[in-house]
């Protein structure tokens, strides 16, 4: 069915609408990880071990029961704009005799040196975890992920701060959106091996029963606004799908080894095969603008503007492979962690570039474990953490802090809280 109608700001509202759905590169994610930098991998044990790598169910470690109360992550992140700028620009500015804040152009210049060539990348995340448990070698959990991430081009911004420049041409060729939102019961299963190069050998598997809530993805949007000194060109091209799923599935799997009483290696393999059916009120939305040498004014009867609606088929995508290897060191009351990320698809769940982890935990005192940790690259680029767990007996309450940026607030893009209550007997 092909529906016309007139709607020149189409294409900016669905990417405003994407930045409203949940999301995360970080849905798979804990409390006591977020606080060690997201440098988890070799560490998670129980219930936690399913997000990170089912072999770590394996391990002698392990506890023999574990279970979570409730575990949530939320937050918000930019690549470009700090608290400081926030407050500087929009709340302690320069005010105008009405009392309006106002910038001048060095101002504006100074805003947009701040937007990577590539334009502004906006996300906002969440995750949960409603029920959790493991028993021995099997885990179990239910819960949703989801994820989205949107960029607009540099020249939207440039235009609406400077205004348009004779001689320039705006595009919006860097543009983009992407937004997944899945529920999910996963079943787990770590299994000793032995082997004659480790003290320790375990692999596992991660079988994941997933229902499509919510899909986006911009397709296309490919506008360019050439500007002269009475007149300008515009052509623009859009594509966006959406829809909502079905049933689908996706397994992950993995490896993990001791080699003595203080190195663990680990290595997870998520999303090896799957897929995620989506079939329910799958539409596409498709649009252009035409103009050639429009004049400054009185052109808006010249210029060829038209969207329409296409009621799409069923399809399905598999969700994004994601690398994930880490180690761990133990010394003492002292345990230090590294982990390498890496996405082999860009995606409302992950990301090419690759990220790079570390982080330590004390515990002095064993019921009060400090932690604080540094991620390098992903999705969200510079991070630093830090987190507290209250552990008396096998009782866990944890909570982890992000920050993009460095430790100060005033230098903050974004943060990510995370929390977890539960516990875990018979380590």
């Amino acid at each position: 069915m092909r529906k016309e109608t007139r709607c020149k700001a189409k294409p900016v509202l669905l990417l405003l609408l994407a930045c409203l759905i949940p999301a995360g590169l970080f849905g798979q994610m804990t409390a006591r990880g977020l606080g060690m930098g997201c440098a988890y991998t070799a560490l998670a044990r129980g219930y936690h071990a399913q997000a990170w790598n089912p072999a770590n169910l394996g391990l002698p470690d392990n506890p023999k029961f574990s279970m979570t109360f409730i575990s949530l992550l939320a937050g918000v992140w930019n690549n470009s704009f700090t608290k400081k700028m926030y407050d500087q620009y929009l709340v302690n500015g320069t005010k105008d005799a009405d009392g309006d804040i106002i910038w001048d152009q060095q101002d504006i210049q100074d805003i947009l040196n701040h937007i990577p060539d590539d334009g502004l990348g906006l996300a906002v995340s969440a995750y949960a975890r409603a029920f959790s448990f493991s028993v021995g070698r099997f885990a179990l959990s239910i819960g949703a992920d989801a994820g989205s991430f949107v960029q607009v081009d540099k020249s939207v911004l440039d235009l609406a701060l400077r205004g348009n420049q004779s001689g320039e041409t705006y595009s919006l060729a860097n543009t983009d959106g992407k937004a997944l939102g899945v529920g999910l019961v996963s079943f787990s299963w770590g299994q000793p091996i032995q082997v004659s190069f480790a003290d320790v050998f375990a692999v596992g598997a991660t079988v994941n029963f997933l229902y499509g809530g919510a899909y986006g993805n911009v397709d296309k949007a490919d506008f360019s606004l050439t500007m002269a000194e009475y007149w300008f060109n515009l052509d623009g091209d859009y594509e966006v799908t959406y829809g909502m799923g079905g049933l689908g599935w996706g397994v992950d799997l993995g490896a993990a080894t001791q080699l003595d009483e203080n190195w663990t290696i680990s290595l997870g393999l998520a999303n090896v095969i799957g897929s995620i059916p989506w079939s329910t009120d799958i539409n596409k939305e498709v649009g252009y603008m035409r103009g050639d040498s429009l004049a400054v004014v009185e052109f808006e009867d010249d210029i060829i503007d038209s969207t329409w609606t296409i009621e799409g088929g069923k399809f399905s995508n598999k969700p994004p492979m994601i690398l994930r290897v880490g180690c761990a060191y133990e010394q003492g009351p002292v345990l230090f962690t590294a982990d390498y990320c890496q996405g082999f698809q860009d995606g409302a769940w992950a990301s090419t570039t690759p990220r790079f982890s570390m982080g330590t935990e004390w515990r002095g005192l064993r019921w009060l474990p400090l932690r604080m940790g540094v991620a390098l690259g992903g999705r969200i680029g510079f991070g630093t953490s830090f987190g507290l767990g209250i552990r008396p007996g096998g009782f866990i309450f944890d909570v982890g802090v992000m920050n993009r940026g460095f430790a100060l607030t005033s230098d903050s893009k974004g943060v990510l809280v995370a929390l977890d209550i539960g516990m875990a007997l018979g380590r």
